[in-house]
């Protein structure tokens, strides 16, 4: 039975329901003195108090999804992701979604859209991963289409703990935001093609734009995706940029993160270490055509060259990240 499954949290809050009730028939049975009587009746009051507290704290991270699953509670899951066999035919499945119901997520004010979770299972990448979906109250009234998609590289538990979805309906009702679709997603498994391992960008560059094109009305041209990567996932945005143009016309990152990720994950080549090497490939390759907004700019921005072009955002950019998400759907935006 899962951590945050609906089952799971009914089952808890009855159990406590039933041991308050039993609490309050049993406890006139032990009212009379004695060292027995006393124990029993504080057995009672705090047995029955700690089933109430365990059932409130379980409602309510299954709101939150401060822990997505056993695993994670007791520190064995790195962000709800999962690695499998990945396809290496010719004619490889297509990468698949499930949508999750027993996940109790926020529920939006009327108005301000709705939010959906999804299991991705990437045949390309044998990557899987629990993203949320934020979509716009013109989405879920049908209108409009296609909208933008805005992928953003973080801990769902962390974004919905800071409300973000909230704070986009928001900005969109108030008319300071484009209707855009957010894609949430953890960066547990990386974003290199390791070489006999995980295949983080194939997850991230195929698998995943592959199944929100499927599953949403979403815009298919070059570059209509953006994406943000706040702290050292801002390496992750700024490597989907640089290395995949014709899906991601715009990035959010932090100059800080542009640091290659340690380890044997480029199979002891320096060549492909190099491609992965974001300020190399500034230097040493075409600038590809993307708009990128740099947070706490070190000088990589002087580095770009048409037609890449590269804005600096405030040092507190990530403090408000409807400004970030103005920047990236709102071409020739600074704020």
């Amino acid at each position: 039975m899962g951590l945050t499954g609906a089952g799971f949290v009914a089952l808890l809050m009855t159990v406590a329901l039933v041991g308050m009730a039993a609490c309050v028939r049993l406890l006139p049975r032990y009212s009379g003195p004695g060292r027995g009587q006393l124990a029993a009746r504080a057995g009672l009051l705090v047995g029955s108090q700690l089933l109430l507290l365990l059932a409130s704290l379980t409602l309510a991270n299954s709101t939150m999804e401060f822990y997505s699953s056993w695993r994670d509670l007791f520190g064995a899951d790195a962000g709800a992701v999962r690695i499998f066999g990945r396809s290496t035919g010719t004619q490889s499945p297509a990468p698949s979604a499930t949508r999750v119901q027993g996940a109790l997520t926020p529920r939006l004010p009327a108005g301000e859209g709705r939010l959906d979770v999804l299991d991705v299972r990437g045949s390309r990448s044998g990557i899987s991963a629990r993203v949320y979906v934020y979509l716009p109250p013109q989405y879920v009234r049908g209108q409009g289409q296609p909208f933008p998609v805005v992928l953003f590289l973080a801990s769902p538990r962390a974004v919905i703990r800071r409300h973000l979805p909230q704070l986009v309906g928001r900005q969109i009702a108030a008319g300071r935001l484009r209707p855009t679709l957010i894609v949430i997603a953890p960066t547990g498994h990386g974003c290199v093609d390791a070489p006999g391992g995980p295949q983080g960008e194939t997850f991230f560059a195929q698998d995943l734009p592959a199944v929100i094109g499927a599953a949403y009305r979403v815009g298919g041209a070059p570059g209509s995706w953006s994406v943000a990567g706040p702290g050292p996932a801002g390496y992750c945005a700024a490597l989907l940029a640089m290395r995949h143009s014709d899906r991601f016309g715009s990035a959010a990152f932090s100059a800080a993160a542009l640091t290659p990720p340690p380890g044997e994950l480029y199979g002891g080549s320096t060549s492909i270490r190099d491609e992965y090497d974001l300020r190399w490939r500034l230097r040493h390759r075409p600038p590809p055509p993307i708009r990128v907004g740099i947070v706490a700019d070190d000088g990589f921005a002087a580095g770009a060259r048409p037609p890449m072009h590269a804005d600096p955002l405030p040092a507190s950019a990530w403090q408000d990240p409807p400004l970030v998400l103005r920047w990236l759907v709102t071409p020739g935006s600074s704020s």
